[in-house]
């Protein structure tokens, strides 16, 4: 399925209409928000990070001094003298809001201001990995850290950064620890300890030089700080700077707080109150106060905008240099639309800065990626959407290696990682690592390259000039606007910036709802290590973030913390100059363009869906290897972009060999000195010298020396392929071989099968099946034969971690081929197996009894086919696994961080559903099930359903 931009680029869609919007998750926007719903108004929450709090978890205020008199605060902070720990803040704010049924989105950012045409403030612009959106209001409230929306509108009178300042940072140590020597010291504070482990707290005075202010310069003071605070014992350090604040001898009302009418400052940013603004920044007066200024809020007769004209903009804006802009704007969800759109124009925007390089994603592969460029001269910023470097191995938590090829700049951060740890048991180990060793030893080493890091930052749009990429369109900390590049490489992993441009990617579709499984962990002292597989995530789905997030904290309530970052396996891909396909890696395929080699045993989280695996399962244990090569990071049709990791252009069923985390940091290193010799030179990057490129990877180890002198070995000659027929039937290379070749394969595959039908009855099976896959009937009736004296066999519940091996069982691969081919008699066959289909079936016979009768179904339609589906579906528990809400997502948890029984519901579900609807959908089931998973939370699911219903059905 083919993701593009929904909607013209002057035009944003408008996604919600509420009394009262709030822009902002911190503690003060929660309080205020559910003060205003306790009264009857309507309200909608956007908090820019991971988690509502930021002014608590963000700015490590975990000590604030005065009463604890307001509930919510009492909550939050409790009553005794040890700190709340970050996952307790995080969650308490989170639930508070679920349960009033406030609606609110995570990891999304204001980007300018609706203005009614009587002058008003009447909603504002939102940004996030969707898009643009728009959400109209009655009254816009401004409660972020930075008074972002504040300066979008074009207020002065905020908080700016700029020249020499003192400030407060907070830095959390395992056990006692040493201080910082550099520093001074403000203070020891009251740390955490329980039974498992023991954390330090300090509060440091530092001095930060913000330089002219502007974003590059702000980016800059915040790695100082953080490096010149750093001792090797710690574990985690405050996420942003914020001013100093003097305690306000009064309180503000709600007068005092009004900066245009229809926009309410509670921001510590906004100095709008003659210094009372500052009690925002302590969460225990922040909270009180705003839970104040919503009950007098709600007290006004607030005229609603009504039917006015609406139309966004945001102060500071300048025409584009060139280029113009593209960017998705699906109504928050991917596809969806929007009744109403207000007016945008995309000439102009905000301008904050100009890069020779930009790593959007500074994770598994584009941490590499920004030190490389750096390395290379490059100007570079990385725009990183968590508070961390490193991605899954830090951010995620999966602080081991499970296979890759350490080699080259791998084995360089793993010696460099090693030399930073500060425990003997870390220092020892050859697998894995400490989160907070890894992201400082990327952070140090990328300043020292010279790289600028913007943290908690999005990607939300491009700049495209004829076929090229020549800007971003970012929101975070640092404002909202455009950042010109000589080049991007795309590390988000779900393909972000070639989707805003416009270049075709790879999403679930129509065809098949196969995802590797997804994790969040909970975060732990002394626990670097805490793999998970326990959901569905579709990273690129907002809500479904937003819903994966909270979920997931509830899930891990007891830690000390949560993860920011999703760990999804498998997510939007570009479509590449070259897609990687099973094949490529089974049958060991060779490039010139090489540029990483990767290494792993076939790790699915899931079930596979290429023939092969149909046929012959992947193997538990052999490590399979895959040259790379350049044309997978290159979206088809557009310039000025790599593309790492989980991104690439590869068939979903390649991406287990591909996906480990030591390959996509060299994967990484090598996107980031193609991007800065594109840049630097002017050269469009498949243009860039790829062979001296090559050369440096082979001088640092990444490469063999081999890959100099390597040509593609496709397609393979006739001798080769009729070799595969004879001698390797039986073994996954084999039959892949003889799958891609197709219609090459045929007359080889007949002739062998014809040789051993009647002396080798597994053989002439296996060709019958192999036939099938090609399209070919010639073993339809052995087929059926096979499948009707078998009674049904062991099958497959879903698995995610741990899983490989067999997903299909051996019945449920002969009743695929049969559907492939069968014709009008197979129905005898397949309604047999339905009849007696086990009363709780495993997911793999659904699985394949829907894909038989689907397939079937278009050449010989049969109307016993829906009715005898929907019977299946009428059995006890079959149905009811959407997850229509929150809620729902959150009645489903278990204790269990590898939960499978969930997914495998719904699976079941879901597969049925779609054959019943295929197969004619008889008094209506199919439809009404899939029409209940086109809302699932679950973003795939949502997906998968909306397609099927989008897309032609033969009826009988």
């Amino acid at each position: 399925m083919i993701q593009v931009p929904s909607l013209p680029a002057s035009e944003i869609p408008v996604v919600a209409d509420v009394d009262v919007l709030i822009v902002g998750g911190t503690s003060q926007a929660v309080a205020f928000a559910l003060k205003l719903k306790s009264e009857g108004q309507s309200v909608f929450l956007l908090a820019p990070r991971s988690y509502l709090g930021e002014d608590i978890c963000g700015a490590y205020r975990f000590w604030p001094e005065g009463p604890r008199e307001d509930p919510l605060a009492k909550e939050v902070f409790g009553e005794g003298p040890t700190p709340p720990t970050p996952m307790h803040v995080k969650l308490t704010l989170e639930q508070s809001l679920v349960n009033k049924k406030i609606p609110f989105l995570l990891n999304s950012y204001s980007a300018g201001v609706l203005w009614s045409e009587s002058g008003r403030v009447a909603g504002a612009v939102i940004a996030n990995r969707s898009g643009h959106q728009a959400v109209r209001a009655n009254v816009v409230v401004d409660a972020t850290m930075e008074a972002m929306l504040l300066r979008q509108a074009g207020c002065d009178a905020v908080w700016k950064p700029q020249g020499k300042d003192r400030i407060d940072f907070v830095t959390l140590c395992e056990g006692e620890g040493e201080a910082a020597a550099s520093e001074r010291l403000l203070e020891e504070l009251p740390g955490y300890a329980d039974s498992d482990f023991q954390i330090s707290a300090r509060r440091y005075e530092v001095e930060v030089d913000y330089g002219d202010g502007s974003p590059e310069a702000c980016g800059r003071a915040l790695s100082e700080v953080v490096e010149r605070c750093w001792v090797q014992s710690e574990y985690r350090h405050q996420t942003l700077l914020t001013p100093r604040h003097s305690k306000p001898e009064t309180f503000p009302v709600l007068r005092d707080l009004w900066v245009e009418e229809g926009l309410l400052s509670l921001s510590e940013s906004g100095q709008v109150s003659q210094g009372k603004e500052s009690v925002f920044a302590n969460p225990l007066t922040g909270m009180a106060v705003a839970a104040d200024l919503a009950k007098e809020l709600s007290q006004l007769r607030v005229e609603p905008v009504g039917d006015e004209r609406i139309v966004a903009s945001c102060a500071g804006s300048k025409p584009l240099e060139r280029g113009v802009v593209s960017t998705l704007r699906d109504a928050l969800r991917p596809g969806a639309s929007a009744k109403d759109t207000v007016a945008w124009n995309p000439e102009e925007l905000p301008v904050l800065g100009k890069f020779d390089v930009v790593v959007a994603g500074g994770g598994t592969g584009g941490a590499p990626a920004a030190i490389a460029a750096g390395r290379a001269g490059a100007s570079t910023l990385v725009i990183e959407a968590t508070s961390g470097l490193g991605g899954v191995g830090t951010m995620g938590q999966i602080s081991r290696y499970w296979c890759g090829n350490r080699v080259g700049f791998t084995s360089e951060i793993d010696r460099g990682v090693k030399n930073l740890e500060w425990k003997e048991e870390l220092q020892q180990d050859p697998e894995g690592w400490s989160v907070a060793a890894k992201c400082s030893w990327y952070h140090r080493n990328g300043v020292e390259a010279g790289c600028i890091y913007w943290f908690n930052t999005a990607c939300v749009g491009t700049i495209v000039d004829g076929d090229r990429v020549v800007g971003l369109i970012v929101a975070g900390p640092y404002g909202y606007g455009v950042v010109s590049v000589g080049c991007v490489v795309d590390s988000t992993g779900c393909s972000d910036i070639p989707a805003a441009a416009g270049a075709p990617t790879a999403v679930i579709g129509k065809e098949h709802v196969a995802v590797q499984g997804t994790g969040l962990a909970g975060v732990r002292p002394g626990r670097d290590y805490h793999n998970s597989d326990h959901s569905f995530s579709d990273d690129t789905d907002v809500v479904d973030a937003t819903s994966f997030f909270v979920s997931s904290k509830l899930k891990f309530r007891g830690d000390f913390d949560c993860g920011e970052l999703v760990d999804s396996r498998e997510r939007r891909q570009i479509i590449g100059d070259f897609r990687m396909t099973p094949v490529d890696v089974l049958f060991g395929r060779r490039f010139p363009d090489t540029v990483c080699v990767a290494t792993s045993n076939f790790d699915s989280h899931g079930f596979t869906v290429d023939p092969v695996f149909m046929i012959i399962p992947p193997d538990k244990k052999e490590a399979l290897w895959a040259d790379i090569p350049l044309g997978c990071m290159l979206p088809k049709g557009l310039d000025g972009v790599l593309v790492t990791g989980l991104g690439m252009s590869a068939h979903r069923d390649t991406l287990p060999v591909i996906r480990m985390q030591a390959d996509v940091q060299n994967q990484g290193y090598a996107a980031g000195q193609i991007a800065a010799r594109s840049a630097m030179e002017g050269v469009p990057v498949r243009e860039v010298d790829l062979k001296d490129v090559q050369k440096h990877l082979i001088d640092i180890g990444n490469l063999p020396e081999r890959v100099l002198a390597d040509e593609d070995n496709f397609p393979v000659t006739d001798a080769v392929l009729e070799k595969a027929v004879n001698e390797d039937w039986d073994n996954l290379a084999g039959v892949s071989l003889m799958l891609h070749e197709g219609e090459r394969s045929l007359p080889f595959v007949r002739d062998a099968y014809r040789s051993v039908q009647t002396n080798d009855s597994s053989r002439s099976l296996r060709y019958a099946q192999i036939l099938a896959m090609l399209g070919d009937d010639s073993g339809e009736r052995e087929l059926t034969e096979e499948i009707s004296k078998r009674d049904w066999d062991a099958g497959w519940q879903f698995q995610g971690m741990h899983q490989f091996g067999m997903n299909m069982s051996e019945l449920d691969s002969l009743l695929v081929c049969l559907g492939s081919v069968g014709g009008e008699d197979a129905w005898d066959c397949l309604l047999e197996k339905i009849e007696t289909l086990p009363e709780d079936a495993e997911f793999s016979h659904i699985r394949a009894l829907a894909m038989a009768c689907e397939s079937l179904y278009p050449r010989h339609p049969n109307s016993k086919a829906s009715s005898a589906l929907a019977e299946v579906l009428e059995r006890p528990n079959y149905r009811g696994y959407a997850h229509k809400d929150q809620q729902s997502a959150q009645d489903a948890l278990s204790e269990d961080i590898n939960e499978n029984q969930v997914r495998n519901l719904a699976l079941r579900e879901l597969h049925l559903a779609r054959a019943v609807y295929r197969c004619g959908d008889l008094g209506g089931l199919g439809k009404e099930i899939l029409e209940e998973y086109r809302g699932d939370f679950r973003g795939h699911f949502a997906r998968h359903a909306s397609a099927v219903l989008a897309s032609d059905r033969v009826l009988s």
